[in-house]
């Protein structure tokens, strides 16, 4: 450890060195175009979540086209492996894209254009998803500024398959109830971006009020709309749906439960998971539970 003023001076210059050498690398994306490189809406879904993201912070609105522009304004390629290879957009030497559900990687592509290309390659279209969410951690953004570091390399992919996140859209929650489908679509973008990717919705009928007096829709039709929301980001649909009624080894009972159900399900426009508790809220023993979930 040097503790002359020579060597504070030293340390001093290499700072402003490290500075000036950071700030030489950094990409400045303020006219930047935005393409959605894979078909589909979740490659759609992440452009628009990038572009709405970045004019709430930085009053800079980027353009979405659907093809790679040839022009010398930088890029911002998002969608599957594939499809950006397909494209010329293979990631640098020393970088792979996990083969991985849910994987992606961030690279600068340079050569081919005049302007950078900032690649963000899902293994599947849910990871082109995660990719431009983790890209929205990494610019950085304050008022009529948007910039990224050139030498950004990342490839990565999720240790735990299901992380999912329940959305109580019921009088329970005292928040979750007054909430519009345009505040549930900001939710689900929030936490996309630190990699949720799968939600878990309540039934009409549960353990709690049919109704509140904040509700802009009635709760099924809230429900499939946050259905279809969902599968157009490629998220999961799980739904929680409680053993609530009183006696389940009574057959009318089972019965009209089960239509119940039938009718709630065939309105979704995406179910991949039931989860029945049979407690907390309900009271069935878990051999008649079983027999009732089968």
């Amino acid at each position: 450890m040097c503790h002359t003023a020579g060597c504070g001076l030293a340390l001093i210059l290499i700072l402003m060195l490290a500075v000036s050498a950071s700030s030489a690398a950094e990409i400045d994306l303020s006219r930047a175009i935005v393409v959605a490189v894979s078909p589909g809406t979740v490659p759609a879904k992440a452009a628009a979540m990038v572009v709405d993201a970045v004019e709430k912070r930085t009053r800079i609105t980027l353009e979405i086209v659907s093809t790679i522009p040839r022009g010398a304004r930088p890029v911002i390629a998002i969608g599957t492996a594939g499809d950006l290879a397909k494209r010329g957009l293979k990631p640098p030497s020393g970088l792979k894209v996990p083969r991985n559900p849910d994987g992606y990687a961030l690279w600068v592509a340079g050569g081919r254009r005049p302007a950078a290309t900032i690649c963000v390659a899902g293994y599947d279209k849910r990871g082109a998803l995660f990719g431009a969410g983790r890209l929205l951690r990494l610019l950085e953004m304050s008022r009529d500024k948007l910039a990224l570091d050139g030498g950004v390399k990342v490839a990565t992919a999720p240790q735990i398959p299901l992380r999912g996140h329940q959305f109580g859209y019921r009088p329970k929650t005292n928040s979750y109830d007054g909430w519009t489908l345009a505040m549930w679509e900001q939710y689900y973008r929030d936490m996309v971006v630190f990699g949720m990717n799968a939600i878990e919705l309540i039934p009409p009928r549960s353990d709690d009020a049919d109704d509140s007096p904040l509700f802009p829709k009635p709760q099924m039709e809230m429900m499939i709309l946050m259905s279809r929301l969902a599968d157009q980001y490629g998220l999961d649909v799980w739904i929680w749906y409680p053993a609530i009624d009183r006696d389940y080894t009574d057959a009318a009972t089972v019965q009209t439960a089960l239509k119940e159900r039938e009718e709630v399900f065939k309105k979704l426009p995406r179910v991949d998971a039931v989860f029945v508790p049979g407690g907390d809220p309900g009271n069935t023993r878990p051999d008649i539970l079983l027999a009732f979930t089968e």
